[in-house]
């Protein structure tokens, strides 16, 4: 739906401190602009977001789960932030938005990823257009999300693969039947996915969310190491500190090796060290087997050592146990179904459930 901004939209302080220090973001300046208001919403008012309080980049609202295959990249992030402390913010473009919940929390719909950069530049406030949502359930959010990304510049524009991440998040929901019939009303009505891609590129699309289905594939949680680790913290209450306890992803052949050398050999040579493992893989499948190979490594790397100092020395060990020198204390759980009451909960998977 096509909404005017209007003078009396205006909630709040009409003009906000200007990033870097420098000037004003006059809410004025949006007024007579025409902006989308995503299907499941309708306009309130046009205020600002407090980006201090209102975001949290570790929450699954704010770090894109179910909208973007790879999240918040923080390539991405890292553009926005060197865009605004060169340029400041402009107000040529439609400013962000979303609701909140019963609660009181800001759900956004769109501009995670300027208001997480505006954070981080330790800016205060940024515009921001308050929805009022009408339809219950995730999916007028993660489909306006979606929609929103799809209208980016090329740069960062929504991919193939960021709309099979959202139809396995919404069929995980209950929210989108996994049949052609009912993906395709949903990519038509809620996505105007013939705007953004050529049908053959759609028929991928659906043909890309039943197989996965049906393979049992779920949409994966995806961070980078250093959110994590600070997830981790926060929510799990564990301090990765790179002596007693490590997080390491299974995702190369290598980091098995790298795990071995940094972690086992240097610190765990008296005391064991716990590992705790992550993904970047898009597929459950995938991150399963690479799971697999990272343990099975680690604990060829141990006995091989023993049998390389054995050999030199012309003595034999018997009986090696690669635990006295570290356990995998468990895997994030990033499985957005398979994962979700250990999501909840905030416990770590054990590797032979996950």
């Amino acid at each position: 739906m096509k909404y005017i901004i209007k003078l009396e939209d205006i909630a709040g302080p009409k003009k906000l401190p200007g990033f870097n220090g420098v000037g004003e973001i006059n809410l004025e300046d949006y007024v007579g602009m025409e902006i989308d208001i995503p299907e499941g919403y309708s306009f309130n008012t046009l205020g600002s977001l407090d980006l201090e309080e209102e975001v949290d980049e570790l929450d699954d609202v704010w770090s894109n789960d179910g909208v973007r295959e790879e999240g918040n990249a923080d390539d991405r992030i890292d553009s926005l932030q060197n865009s605004y402390s060169v340029n400041g913010y402009k107000t040529k473009d439609e400013p962000g938005m979303g609701s909140k919940d019963p609660d009181g929390n800001q759900l956004p719909v769109e501009g995670r990823g300027r208001a997480i950069a505006g954070k981080r530049n330790k800016e205060k406030r940024i515009p921001w257009i308050h929805l009022n949502k009408y339809e219950p359930g995730e999916l007028a959010r993660i489909s306006a999300g979606v929609l929103a990304n799809l209208k980016h510049d090329p740069a960062t524009k929504a991919t193939r693969e960021d709309v099979i991440t959202a139809g396995l998040k919404l069929i995980g929901d209950g929210e989108l039947n996994p049949n052609v019939v009912d993906i395709n009303t949903w990519l038509k009505d809620r996505l105007h996915i013939t705007k953004f891609f050529k049908q053959s590129n759609i028929t991928l699309i659906v043909d890309g969310i039943i197989k996965r289905h049906k393979e049992g594939e779920n949409a994966v949680r995806i961070k980078e190491r250093g959110p994590w680790m600070e997830v981790l913290k926060k929510d799990f209450k564990i301090d990765v500190d790179n002596k007693t306890t490590f997080l390491f992803s299974v995702d190369s052949d290598t980091y098995s090796c790298r795990a071995f050398c940094e972690a086992v050999l240097e610190h765990g040579l008296k005391t064991p060290v716990d590992i705790i493992c992550y993904t970047k893989r898009k597929l459950p499948s995938e991150a399963r087997k690479k799971l697999k190979k990272f343990i099975t490594d680690l604990d060829r790397y141990t006995r091989l050592t023993y049998k390389v100092i054995g050999d030199r020395r012309r003595m034999k060990f018997d009986d090696v146990n690669p635990s006295e020198h570290y356990r995998i204390k468990g895997c994030i759980p990033q499985f957005i179904v398979d994962h979700h009451d250990e999501w909840d909960s905030k416990e770590l998977i054990d590797v032979d459930h996950y």
